[in-house]
């Protein structure tokens, strides 16, 4: 039976690396002797990655690349077409490949009248976004406390070249054990064998030590629970209620982890 936690609460008035400096300055950290978690598999979009930022300059400059309009009701269109396309990625309804393709397809159909290249803008785009690393604000001093308790893990849905990319241009890699990238494996979230995978690389064979955080329920949620793991929400904008099925904890700041951890067993 899982007891239903929400750690956190949106009424600080710290951005997110201040908030972080003042959470660890009242905090003791036993470096995970007494821990109930070793091991935080962490989705990178929405999670570590600002993804609306980075989607919204890639296609910026990459609609601007070709002479192309570029506006926010473009951009709105573009990232409903794409969360949607993506979600049918989750259920195996459409590949990746396909996926690269059609957005820009669907977008042309509905804004673009008169471009035809939509291979071309696709291309582009995959370039552009392998170069915008914008985090979460307060993410990197967040990793840098986590990495110094937890083993931390990455796992991604997003395409090699952009996910390896854009952790390249950061520093926070040096926080990271590894990253696990469905292109790269060749199975996908929420996919248990996607996860069966990463489990029998890891260190930690205890299931029970390792827990899975993301901002996705179809997922990253729905992954974990598929792999028989604990699952922690992140949800900084609080639109997930609990209990939920999906989920053991959410949390609205990522140093909130240690407050999960830090419970008795």
């Amino acid at each position: 039976l899982y007891s239903f936690r929400i750690v956190g609460e949106r009424r600080w008035g710290f951005d997110g690396y201040d908030f972080a400096k003042i959470f660890f300055s009242g905090i003791s950290i036993d470096n995970g002797g007494n821990m109930k978690y070793t091991t935080l598999l962490m989705d990178a979009d929405d999670t570590i990655f600002d993804f609306q930022k980075c989607e919204r300059e890639a296609l910026k400059k990459t609609l601007l690349h070709y002479g192309l309009n570029y506006d926010e009701e473009i951009n709105e269109r573009f990232s409903t077409i794409n969360a949607a396309l993506w979600r049918k990625f989750e259920i195996s309804q459409i590949s990746r490949s396909e996926l690269r393709i059609q957005r820009f397809r669907e977008l042309i159909e509905q804004c673009l009248h008169g471009f035809r290249n939509a291979d071309l803008l696709a291309e582009h785009y995959v370039q552009e976004l392998s170069e915008q690393a914008i985090l979460i604000e307060g993410t990197d001093a967040a990793l840098e406390k986590l990495s110094e308790t937890f083993d931390v893990y990455i796992i991604t849905n997003g395409l090699k070249t952009v996910q390896r990319g854009r952790f390249s241009c950061t520093n926070i890699t040096r926080y990271i054990r590894k990253l696990y990238i469905s292109d790269e494996i060749g199975m996908n979230k929420p996919s248990k064998d996607f996860f069966d995978y990463v489990l029998a690389d890891l260190p930690e064979k205890d299931k029970s030590k390792i827990l899975v955080v993301g901002d996705s329920l179809t997922s990253d949620m729905q992954g974990g629970k598929n792999a028989g793991l604990d699952t922690c929400l992140f949800d900084p904008m609080n639109k997930v209620q609990l209990p939920h099925e999906l989920c053991n904890y959410k949390i609205i700041h990522l140093t909130d982890i240690f407050k999960i951890a830090s419970e008795e067993i």
